[in-house]
């Protein structure tokens, strides 16, 4: 007999399991004094969680003018977020700006205000569409603001919001001085603590004043507006947004089903007719209530009214659609599909109607009949509506139909429009256009898109608005790899070698849409032109054609052997290369610079410099001007009437002044140079014209800068930097030794009276530099990598932006952004990925981008970002997005994607995908996407194999057959070696079917088949995972250890749980067991075995039943953690002390907006980012040094995660808990009003407590809060209390020295950067 007994060790209570005797014989023992035994302490660690992609899926799509009428905005509004686009000219939607500070859910949302669209196209681009019954539309009577009217007073309209936590918001964006846009809101609580899911049901009246707010059941709230006249008025004056002005409460009797506001009888400007569906038991009930506008709500809703019984044919509606004539509406079931009219003279009288073309699309989910799930008005002329109403109906599998209703007649027109090839779910509407009506789809399954509808056409597609969601697993490629670890090595593992970043892909989707996403982050280039030329390009250039400038412009193409012109239309319709003979520029060989200014075109190749006006153009050889034949022109640059030339003839180099006078050309000086001439640029340095020069000499560059003046009081000496790595410059793991030589030189201006200069190098680095002219050897230098192939700089004046600058570098593009000087130096704060895309082509990958041009000054139309980049032969004409966000990549799969795993080995992505329900295992290349799977069955003939293609391997392409784990094995047992992939199944009658899988690489195919496959009778396998020996299988509730004995599979151990097992893997020897509802479980597999089929042994158990999903180790060999999610949204961290039979112990807890799928590790950091992701700051490392540890979502968001010592936790909990009851950071919390009493010190218990919120941290560091968060005297001294133990570099001067807080915020964002850098 045994009992479960506590007792008291090392001050803290833990769990013991002992039996009689021992109780017996512990009582029986003499006494002793003896010392108490020292068992190990938990750490005291934090959780920073963050998320670093969103959720992509779009709840509802509605237009708004939230700015002024001559923006024709959009609302994208998700879960946590609203997203605000601009449609433009081309159709396209244009990021405006983006608010994720709600802190809770959105519910609902709905427009206030009505859309002033104005019909001047000079000024907006865009008409009201006309019917083929109207006439030419009038005047709608609005015209467009002024920008300065527009931010003076109150939009047309007014977004209103309402959060689960109760804030009733309302919204609309004002312009800041920088022509940025920020959101005003106004709040109102919702009162009442009782209701239940105040918000479920929301509704607007037709003229904006009336807003109903309903609960789930039982109750409805009314609120009167204040109209938007008034709103307007208040505003302009004083700044005030008040815009509820009465409200009263209106209790029901069942479930609220539905809640609309009818149209008011033609003419009738003061009727107010609302419906609404209560459900009671076996029945529901259409009330309706009808007022006047100018009556006390509190005498309309003072009774509850009955309403009328439905029919049981409609007493669930999907879907209610007031209409513009007869107060009408359509009542949309299941099955039936009807016009509702006459409601307020009696008894509701339906009429049921057929709708064109009910047949299901493949993009159908399930049995049933797919159902209708939006609805959307276009824009009219208004004078159309007396007497007609149109809508766009929407159904789940992406079929759209079109209605027309008359107010004689029911339905005078039901035309199918086709369907689109996306899922729709609430998300849809439609946006105005000059072209036709402007379809916006989206759904929680797949992406979503734009579409263009002309009359009596199908829908067109025009653009993509990314959707990855669900995503149900995701993987890291491990492409980095590690040198050894050196003896005596403390930290236990070897140096990060430099390689290329781990790539991320999920499986998303469903169905069709099924794909697997890369994820990707950074700033978007749109390709509109994407041309290929017959040989690769090394530089090209935008100048204007002279002899028709109004149709078109040129692209002059330096080629590695010469030189190339393509003529280009305006539009981008045509392009056509030019002949030597029709244009006067120099086309034998290679071109080195080209300027455009002031009607001139100067282009110096290696052996010419050629100028060319309207009038007249010169061409002169390049050894006639400088009087030197034998020289060979290296480089060249031009600016104004100056040019400067690298020569050289043998090894010796000069640098070459020549001016430009008319179409003349003189040599003005030269300069010797000792060294390599690597680079040149042309700057204004104090006022004065010189020469930037990059010189190789020995091991260090050289930055020179020469004079461009001939005068004689300018001393022709150059003043010269050697460029060394200080000692501040190291990487991540070690110091860096010396600069390649510098390829291309950027001038970004003067800044705190240095002048700033950037520089690429051949050894793939960006160095920004810090220069005084006047003592040029005093220098600061900081260091970027980007890789390990040169690097090019390119000045921000391409996309028209001169404080920024575009690196051009192994196969990425990066800008660098956000200049600034702090203790660390002069830096770019901001660098990220320019990522080039094809809306024809989601698969393609990116190119590598080796130079880029502007075209503003040839198409000022598109725009400062619309520049020309080249990448190989490729000549791509792109719009080059200013603000980052994720830009995903598919790879379309026609199926539900369901597991997926990366093999180095194979250098391929592993997926299961299930199409039509049949599973089937697929290797695609992750660079291109392209299926490289050959299956192929195996047949033993006589003592050889053979083997043939098939569809599917033997155990795959069956019916009722999941998924259920998919993971690799690399066999080490005796003689035999193996790397198998190992697929475990579920079968319907609750079997399970173990497949091991061979497979090899074969020129561009990938060759498998089923090596063993074994049934599993026991029960469903829940999960599965290996070591170098055998195969762990969880059977039901008992996990197996399968292990190979004479060819066969045999259980060598076992061991019953309390619930299934849903993610097993083996840490350090021993196998972690995650259960569906015991927590985590750790099993001793590796004892000696005594007879076959023994139990393992239980080590670890959690004494709290937690629910699990997944989970990763984040801990340390000394300090080992586990990190589990559950299905509550939760994380939890569990320490595994050193003593066995002790119970594991929560060290944190956090909460997150969606609940973990899966947790994985990477390298995801670009190259600039990864050399500097040293641990520092307290941060705890979790695997590698340099990894990340990233969770995804069912929703498709990406979450990351760093564990904190004590000392960093208390610091950013101590932030965290100052902005969350600041307005100016989490405006929509409703605590953010503090009393007195508040205490912003961190609290170690609950648990719950240990969490940082890092999307708040987030907020403080973008918008400079520290200050004002830290404003009263006791939170500021106790801050720098805080900060002292994260000190590192001895920023903080002595409490006797500190003159002002200056270095103190200067560290706190300093390290605030640190935990929020981008993580890919």
């Amino acid at each position: 007999m045994s009992l479960q007994t506590y007792v008291l060790e090392n001050d803290e209570w833990v769990a013991r399991t002992v039996s009689a005797d021992e109780l017996m014989r512990d009582n029986a023992a003499p006494l002793r004094k003896t010392g108490r035994q020292s068992l190990s302490k938990p750490p005291t660690c934090g959780l920073l969680t963050r998320t670093v992609v969103e959720s992509p899926v779009i709840r509802w799509v509605l237009p708004v003018q939230l700015r002024s009428a001559r923006y024709n905005d959009v609302a994208l509004i998700g879960d946590h977020s609203i997203q605000i686009c601009e449609l433009g000219r081309d159709r396209q939607l244009q990021d405006v700006v983006r608010k994720s500070d709600f802190g809770s859910r959105i519910r609902n949302a709905v427009v206030m205000g009505t859309p002033q669209y104005s019909r001047k196209v000079s000024e907006d681009g865009s008409h009201v569409k006309v019917e083929n019954d109207d006439t030419e539309m009038a005047d709608l009577g609005t015209t467009a603001p002024s920008s300065r009217d527009a931010n003076s007073g109150l939009p047309p309209q007014v977004l209103v919001l309402i959060l689960e936590q109760g804030d009733l918001i309302f919204l609309f964006l004002k312009q800041r001085p920088n022509r940025t846009w920020v959101f005003v809101s106004s709040t109102h609580k919702v009162s009442g603590q009782r209701l239940v899911y105040p918000g479920f049901h929301m509704a607007i009246d037709p003229s904006s004043k009336f807003l109903a707010v309903g609960c789930s059941e039982s109750i409805f709230i009314m609120y009167r507006l204040e109209s938007m006249e008034q709103l307007r008025a208040a505003y302009s004056k004083d700044r005030t947004f008040r815009p509820i002005k009465e409200v009263v409460a209106r209790p029901v009797k069942g479930i609220i089903h539905k809640i609309e506001f009818l149209h008011p009888t033609h003419g009738n400007e003061v009727q107010v007719i609302l419906m609404i569906i209560v459900v009671q038991p076996e029945v529901s009930r259409l009330a309706v209530y009808e007022w006047d506008s100018t009556c006390r709500l509190a005498e309309t809703f003072l009774e509850e009214k009955n309403g009328y019984r439905l029919d049981d044919d409609y007493r669930l509606p999907l879907l209610v659609v007031p209409l513009k004539v007869r107060n009408a509406f359509l009542i949309i079931t299941e099955r039936i599909t009807a016009t509702c009219s006459d409601i307020l003279s009696g008894p509701p009288v339906f009429v049921q109607f057929e709708l064109a073309n009910r047949d299901d699309t493949e993009l159908h989910h399930g049995t049933r009949e797919p159902l209708w799930t939006a609805w959307t008005r276009p824009i009219r002329h208004p004078p159309y509506h007396d007497s007609k109403d149109v809508i766009y109906l929407a159904r789940e599998d992406g079929l759209i139909n079109f209605l027309e209703c008359g107010d004689e007649f029911e339905i005078e027109t039901s035309v199918s429009m086709g369907s689109v090839d996306c899922n729709i779910d609430t998300a849809f509407a439609c946006l105005f256009h000059l072209f036709g009506d402007v379809l916006v789809t989206g759904g929680d399954s797949g992406p979503g898109a734009v579409w263009n509808v002309e009359a009596r056409q199908s829908p067109q597609r025009i653009g993509s608005i990314p959707n990855w969601s669900p995503t149900v697993d995701f993987i890291a490629t491990n492409d980095g790899f590690y040198e050894e670890v050196t003896e005596g090595s403390s930290s236990g593992i070897g140096r990060i070698v430099p390689y290329q970043p781990d790539k991320i892909f999920a499986c998303s989707g469903r169905g069709i849409t099924g794909a697997i996403t890369q994820f990707r982050y950074g700033l978007q280039a749109r390709i509109g032109l994407d041309l290929t030329y017959s040989s690769n390009i090394k530089q090209c250039w935008a100048i204007s054609d002279f002899e028709d400038t109004e149709e078109g412009f040129f692209l002059l193409l330096a080629l590695p052997n010469g030189s190339t012109i393509l003529h280009l239309f305006r539009d981008l319709s045509e392009a056509s290369e030019k002949d030597h003979d029709a244009i006067p520029y120099d086309l034998t060989s290679t071109t080195l610079t080209v300027q455009e200014a002031d009607g001139v075109v100067v282009q110096i190749t290696t052996n010419y410099i050629t100028i060319a006006t309207r009038s007249g153009c010169s061409q002169n050889a390049t050894g006639d001007v400088i009087q030197d034949h034998s020289a060979v022109v290296a480089d060249a640059v031009v600016r104004g009437s100056t040019i400067a030339l690298s020569v050289y003839s043998g090894p010796n180099f000069k640098i070459i002044l020549l001016s430009i006078v008319g179409l003349e050309i003189s040599l003005q000086r030269a300069f010797d140079i000792e060294g390599e001439v690597t680079c040149l640029a042309i700057e204004r340095l104090g006022g004065n014209l010189v020469v930037l020069a990059g010189i190789q000499q020995g091991e260090d560059p050289t930055l020179a800068i020469y004079p461009t003046t001939s005068e004689q009081q300018v001393s022709a000496a150059p003043l010269s930097s050697t460029l060394k790595p200080g000692s501040n410059i190291a990487d991540s793991w070690g110091t860096v030794t010396s600069f390649g030589a510098l390829t291309s030189i950027v001038h970004l201006g003067e800044r705190s009276n240095k002048e700033v200069i950037v520089a690429g190098t051949r050894d793939g680095d960006v160095l920004t530099i810090r220069l005084n002219q006047s003592q040029p050897s005093s220098h600061e230098i900081h260091w970027d990598k980007f890789g390990a192939s040169p690097s090019r700089v390119y000045s921000g004046e391409v996309i028209g932006d001169p404080n920024s600058v575009l690196v051009c570098g192994d196969a990425e593009l990066g800008m660098m952004t956000n200049y600034v000087t702090d203790h660390q130096g002069g830096h770019f704060e901001e660098i990220y990925r320019v990522w080039p895309t094809d809306g024809d082509r989601p698969s393609m990958s990116s190119p590598p981008i080796n130079s880029i041009a502007s075209l503003h000054e040839q198409l000022p139309e598109y725009g400062e970002s619309t520049v020309v980049m080249i990448a190989g032969p490729r000549i791509m004409v792109t719009e080059l997005q200013r603000q980052p966000k994720p830009v995903p990549r598919y790879f379309p799969v026609r199926g539900t994607p369901v597991k997926i795993l990366y093999s180095k080995r194979l250098e391929a992505l592993i997926t299961v995908v299930s199409r039509n329900g049949l599973p089937s295992l697929h290797f695609l290349d992750p660079e291109t996407g392209k299926d490289l799977s050959q299956p192929l069955e195996r047949k033993r003939l006589n003592e050889a194999y053979n083997y043939h293609e098939v569809d599917y391997i033997t155990g795959l392409g069956n019916v009722d057959t999941r998924a259920m784990s998919l993971t690799t094995w690399t066999y080490r047992a005796g003689g035999v070696r193996g790397d198998w992939i190992v697929l475990a199944l579920r079968r319907r009658d609750k079997e399970g079917l173990l497949l091991i899988i061979s497979a090899e690489r074969e020129s561009r195919r990938i060759r498998f088949w089923t090596k063993f496959d074994r049934k599993i009778r026991d029960g469903p396998i829940w999960s599965v995972t290996t070591d170098e020996h055998g195969v762990f299988l969880c059977v039901g509730e008992t996990i197996q250890y399968h292990i190979i004995e004479q060819g066969k599979f045999k259980v060598a151990r076992q061991h019953e749980l309390p619930s299934p097992a849903c993610w097993m893997q083996v840490v350090n020897g021993r196998l972690h067991v995650l259960t569906t509802n015991h927590s985590l479980i750790v099993l001793e597999y590796q004892d000696v075995l005594s007879d076959e089929g023994e139990q393992m042994s239980e080590l670890y158990t959690d004494d709290t039943c937690r629910n699990g999903l997944h989970f990763i180790e984040v801990g340390s060999y000394s300090n080992p953690i586990t990190m589990l999610s559950d299905p509550l949204c939760g994380v939890h961290g569990l320490w595994i002390p050193s003593e066995e039979d002790r119970p594991l112990r929560l060290i944190f807890q956090a909460e997150l907006q969606a609940s973990i799928r899966r947790f994985a590790r990477g390298y995801t950091r670009a190259s600039w980012g990864s050399f500097k992701n040293r641990p520092r700051y307290g941060c705890i490392p979790s695997g590698l040094p340099g990894s990340d540890t990233i969770g995804l979502t069912i929703d498709g968001s990406l979450q990351h995660f760093t564990v904190l010592n004590e000392d960093a936790w208390r610091l950013l909990r101590f932030i965290q808990n100052l902005a969350r009851v600041s307005s100016i950071i989490c405006p929509h919390n409703s605590s953010n009003h503090p009393t007195e009493e508040f205490d912003p010190e961190p609290e170690l218990y609950p648990k719950l407590n240990m969490q940082v919120d890092g999307n708040i941290l987030q907020r403080c560091l973008e918008r400079r809060a520290l200050e004002k968060l830290t404003s009263k005297p006791q939170h500021l001294q106790r801050f720098r209390e805080l900060l002292k133990p994260l000190d590192e570099d001895k920023c903080l001067p002595s409490e006797e020295g500190l003159v002002d807080d200056a270095p103190v915020y200067e560290l706190a964002y300093t390290i605030l950067k640190y935990y929020l850098a981008p993580v890919f």
